[in-house]
């Protein structure tokens, strides 16, 4: 039997398994599947960091390397600043899901303004931008299946799989199952990712050092900035790193972990050991990237450059195991986008707009029928292979970093305004569909996504300053701020939260 194949059966199994053991955990309700329940340190760290890494750090990264050089590393900044965020903003959120019992960035959204139109846009900006993702995941999942199978499985079999697994895993145990799965494939992706690259590196080089050394010898353009192709300019670096982590930041699969912590104890750990994780796991990524072109000069597919060196340079059953932590990548992304957007679809959209009364039970049993939904929509959006949906992703992050104003501007500014977080919202989304997809334009070197971002900024401050804000979004803040005013960390993680 084909090695890759008995491994993935191995691995698939081996998640339904702790999915199993999360559903034993579940108590029925809305809340624990949205939550958790309250996840401790270790679990929260690594669901946040697999959640927030998809395929991408095996296969786009070390890509993106090949051809453009060591100025990749410029954007490391996107992956110690989301620690940080997670723990300047999560903790605040934290504290306002205890208080005020959110579940979501909308449900926040729609109280501190009092507006449910911002709500309602924020639920559509986020799931838009949101779907899709399931759908490239399982466009990735699947060549991963065919790759690590040997061809035994085909796309649409491999994209069937995908979702099957997903669905369940989502289904038995909302966040919790989510969570623990996460974490189990984490851990997979930390070592796999590190392990490879090493072993590849050190079957071609004596160390780490004298493979740099090899490829300055020969390519030194790979050392220089912006790179053999110009691409890494310094606007492109604050472009690329101030969109994708603020961006990432307001998707709901990253949102949702802002309110799943057992304590702010729990929350300031994860918040570190999730920037270590998520810087540490690209440690060798440069260097893979770089001596691909020494060792497969001319591939035509260079985000496939580490799987390719792992089938030449190791041993098949220890590539196929790497490349399952290329699923492990996209599964723990994608099945934590359909726990968030099948969650919203409970809370913000049937809660808030169908059924108000509606118990919290009977919100369990909607996110689950939302789980199914989602699901399917996305299966048929994957097994179309549409082509549309390359450019939908180019929007996404700059899409949802059009929030960050309105969202985070009612965590600290008390003249926040309904009207300026609507007028934010709204000129930052039309710029940006206008920039990226109309005009095309990238004016000064900076991307469109960027320029949205600063337009919904200042629309947002010079709106709020022209009218009235609501009192409520002040006694928000003032709870915020009354709260944190405790300096002893014990003492904030075990106050008490009226």
């Amino acid at each position: 039997m084909n090695v890759g194949l008995v491994i993935l059966i191995v691995y698939l199994f081996a998640l339904l398994g702790l999915a199993l053991y999360a559903s034993k955990q579940d108590k029925k309700n809305i809340k624990d599947f949205a939550t958790g329940g309250g996840l401790g340190i270790f679990i929260l760290t690594l669901t946040f960091s697999a959640t927030y890494h998809s395929a991408y750090a095996f296969m786009g990264a070390g890509g993106f390397v090949y051809k453009n050089g060591i100025g990749w590393w410029c954007n490391g900044l996107w992956t110690v600043l989301p620690g940080v965020l997670f723990w300047i903003w999560g903790r605040r959120f934290w504290y306002l899901g205890k208080r005020y019992g959110y579940f979501s960035i909308s449900d926040y959204a729609s109280d501190v303004y009092q507006s449910k139109t911002i709500g309602m846009l924020v639920t559509l900006i986020t799931m838009v931008f949101t779907i899709p993702y399931v759908a490239i995941q399982a466009i990735g999942c699947s060549y991963i299946f065919q790759t690590v199978s040997g061809g035994v499985l085909s796309y649409t079999v491999g994209a069937l799989i995908f979702f099957a697994i997903m669905i369940v895993l989502v289904w038995l145990g909302g966040m919790k199952g989510v969570a623990i799965t996460d974490a189990a494939q984490g851990i997979f992706m930390f070592v796999g990712l590190l392990g490879g690259s090493l072993w590849v590196i050190l079957a071609n080089f004596p160390t780490v050092a004298d493979a740099y050394q090899v490829v300055y010898n020969h390519i030194p353009e790979l050392f220089t900035m912006p790179g053999p192709n110009g691409v890494v300019t310094p606007q492109d670096w604050v472009s690329r790193w101030v969109i994708i982590t603020f961006g990432m930041m307001m998707f709901p699969q990253v949102t949702l972990r802002f309110f799943a912590g057992r304590s702010l104890n729990v929350m300031k750990w994860s918040a570190v050991f999730s920037s270590i994780y998520l810087t540490m796991i690209y440690v060798f990524t440069p260097c893979v990237g770089m001596i691909g072109r020494i060792l497969m000069p001319d591939l035509v597919a260079s985000d496939t450059i580490f799987p390719e060196l792992l089938l030449k340079y190791t041993p098949e059953f220890f590539a196929a195991l790497i490349i399952s932590g290329a699923l492990a990548a996209a599964m723990s992304t994608g099945d934590s986008q359909l726990h968030a957007t099948s969650t919203m679809v409970a809370t913000d959209v049937y809660k808030k707009y169908i059924n108000r009364k509606a118990d919290e039970h009977t919100l369990y049993n909607v996110a689950k029928v939302g789980v199914l939904i989602i699901g399917f929509a996305s299966v048929v959006f994957a097994l179309m292979k549409p082509t549309a949906l390359a450019d939908l992703l180019l929007l996404s992050n700059g899409g949802v970093a059009v929030l960050v104003p309105a969202i985070i501007g009612g965590l600290y500014w008390k003249r926040s305004t309904t009207q300026g977080a609507i007028a934010s919202i709204v000129v930052g989304e039309i710029v940006m569909i206008a920039m990226t997809f109309i005009f095309r334009v990238s004016p000064l070197g900076i991307s469109g996504a960027f320029w949205s971002l600063c337009v919904s900024l200042l629309i947002f401050v010079v709106v709020s300053l022209s009218t009235k804000s609501h009192p409520h979004t002040a006694e928000v803040i003032d709870s915020l701020d009354h709260f944190f005013d405790v300096k002893d960390d014990e003492t904030v993680t075990k106050a008490s939260v009226a």
